[in-house]
């Protein structure tokens, strides 16, 4: 009897044991998610919506998408991650949008001989040629950056002619100055010492003007 009892008594106790160990487990696992770091909404992109990953509540390791609207250039990844605030999301880049009316002011066209508007991504880059009588003066190729394009210079060849170049401070021209210049004649700008040319080094006699010169710092 006193054997019966003894092995009843070892076989509650080790029931009781695990059942502590079962409980402790749960309120370790309920513990630990509460402790996991939650994250505020997902920011708004412009030009771009969320398009997967979304829900009520956000908390660590969680994910979202994004895509840019159509036409709209992705960059950084596609993807931001809950770690207690959100990793930095991405950016759609807009598009440039070169028109007919701009060619024509410029004295250009595009290089495949057209002059049409046209609508480039961002980080495209397309190729131009100037209009008869001009010439370029800056490489013939411009690259979209987030809806500004830097289109090239043409310059006319049988315009009016320049007077003296325009003085910079803390700088000069490298050569000797002349009291006129035809146009498309160019000079080149140096800074004194210590200074620090910024913008293009060379200024252009464009129809008697004088393209913007460099400025020393």
């Amino acid at each position: 009897m006193s054997t019966i009892a003894g092995a009843g008594f070892n076989f509650w106790s080790f029931i009781m044991t695990l059942l502590r160990c079962i409980l402790i487990q749960i309120l370790l696992t309920y513990s630990s998610q509460k402790e996991m770091r939650a994250c505020e909404e997902p920011p708004d992109i412009d030009f771009g919506d969320i398009v997967s990953g979304e829900k009520s509540e956000y908390v660590e390791s969680d994910r979202v998408q994004y895509c840019c609207y159509p036409g709209y250039t992705l960059i950084r990844s596609e993807w931001i991650t809950c770690n207690g605030s959100w990793t930095p999301p991405p950016k759609c880049l807009a598009p440039c949008t070169i028109t007919k009316q701009q060619l024509e002011d410029k004295n250009m066209f595009l290089r495949s001989g057209r002059r049409h508007t046209v609508v480039i991504q961002s980080a495209q880059i397309i190729e131009f040629s100037c209009s008869k009588g001009y010439k370029l003066t800056t490489p013939s190729v411009g690259a979209c950056v987030d809806g500004h394009i830097h289109f090239p210079l043409c310059i006319s060849e049988t315009g009016k002619k320049c007077g003296r170049p325009p003085t910079i401070a803390n700088g000069d021209i490298t050569t000797f100055a002349l009291k006129e210049y035809a146009s498309g004649f160019s000079v080149e700008y140096k800074c004194q010492r210590f200074y620090t040319l910024t913008g293009q080094n060379t200024s252009f006699c464009n129809n008697g003007n004088w393209t913007k010169p460099p400025v020393c710092l």
